[in-house]
Parts: C-alpha cells; sequence; structure tokens
C-alpha cells in the first residue's frame, strides 16, 4: 500500500521551479527541473515524516481546504510580485511505513 500527498509546484522567474507540500506545513524544496523538484521534494517530506513517527505525531491529513488555501496563497503572492498565475500540482507516493 502506497501513501500519497499533493505538491504545488511553483515555476521560478529565472527558472527552476518551487515546490511546497501543503499537508506538511514548512516542507519545500527546489528544483532545476520538474524532474529534480520532485525528487527534491519527496526526499524532503521523508524526512519530515520520519521526524513526526519520531516525536510521535500523528500521520499528516491532507484536506480539500488546506491544499485550496495554499493554492490561494501562493496565486496571491505570485499576483503581488507581478509574476504569472501558473502552478501546477502533483501527487507524491511515499511508502506506506511513513504514516504510520
Amino acid at each position: 500500500m502506497k501513501f500519497a500527498l499533493t505538491v504545488i509546484l511553483e515555476p521560478e522567474e529565472d527558472g527552476g521551479y518551487s515546490v511546497h507540500c501543503p499537508a506538511l506545513p514548512g516542507c519545500s524544496s527546489q528544483g532545476d527541473t520538474l524532474e529534480e523538484a520532485l525528487a527534491n521534494i519527496r526526499e524532503a517530506m521523508l524526512a519530515v515524516l520520519k521526524v513526526r513517527q519520531e516525536e510521535g505525531m500523528p500521520p499528516p491529513r491532507e484536506t480539500p481546504e488546506i491544499l485550496t488555501e495554499e493554492i490561494r496563497q501562493i496565486l496571491a503572492d505570485r499576483a503581488e510580485d507581478g509574476l504569472p498565475l501558473t502552478i501546477e500540482t502533483r501527487v507524491v507516493e511515499l511508502p506506506a511505513e511513513v504514516a504510520v
């Protein structure tokens, strides 16, 4: 069984991507390519989930409200900075044992 969370990718002005996982506040990364950004966020997500497990924290819950709020905030920030309102979402699969 797999465990999956949604990530949000933002294209950067100078190339590459910033990527965030709304269900794991503060969990973000970047990469020069889409593939690199996704690999880097997966690694960051695994590290955050490992710490959460070690500290006895419950598995993260991804809700439509969490995703909607994060997307709303990212688009507002991009509009304020004069950047194109272009983002992408992807689902990142992780081993099920990281969610227990």
